[in-house]
């Protein structure tokens, strides 16, 4: 496992605080596993990584549902990634320091998932708006919605 205590990386630059201190459930937890995994996959050419981002959703949703879970992950990553102009700051899931910590950017995707799976559709907007720099957010949110819908189609099938 890796663990940079010593040497820190700059992905911990913005590091907001602990993520068990904003409530976020299992599925939003999973979320942020993968896509930590999925943001590391697209910034590098290391194909170790896309599939150990693959392991991992299967994993976590099951060899029948992760191709489809993966991809309406990487549809919101895509979708947020299009709206953005700055870099998305994350942690390294794989990391012993970085793994509990939460960047702002990560809380405000997390959150906007968070809130929209409630039904708290202001809260997600604002939190999405923020995340995209005041733009838009109607992509991000629909892909958001996307996600939760198949991940609640998977706890039907189940």
């Amino acid at each position: 496992m890796t663990d940079h205590t010593q040497n820190p990386s700059p992905h911990l630059s913005n590091a907001e605080g602990d993520v068990s201190a904003y409530g976020f459930d299992t599925q939003e937890l999973k979320m942020l596993a993968l896509c930590r995994r999925l943001f590391e996959a697209m910034s590098g050419q290391d194909q170790q990584v896309w599939a150990a981002a693959y392991r991992l959703a299967g994993q976590q949703y099951g060899d029948g549902g992760a191709e489809r879970i993966l991809g309406y992950t990487i549809d919101v990553i895509e979708a947020m990634r299009a709206l953005r102009s700055s870099p998305f700051i994350y942690g390294r899931d794989g990391c012993a320091c970085c793994r509990n910590k939460l960047t702002q950017e990560e809380r405000l995707l997390i959150a906007s998932f968070h809130n929209m799976r409630r039904g708290k559709r202001s809260r997600a907007y604002v939190q999405a708006m923020l995340l995209v720099e005041g733009r838009d957010p109607a992509r991000l949110l629909v892909a958001l919605e996307m996600l939760d819908f198949a991940l609640f189609e998977g706890r039907e099938a189940g």
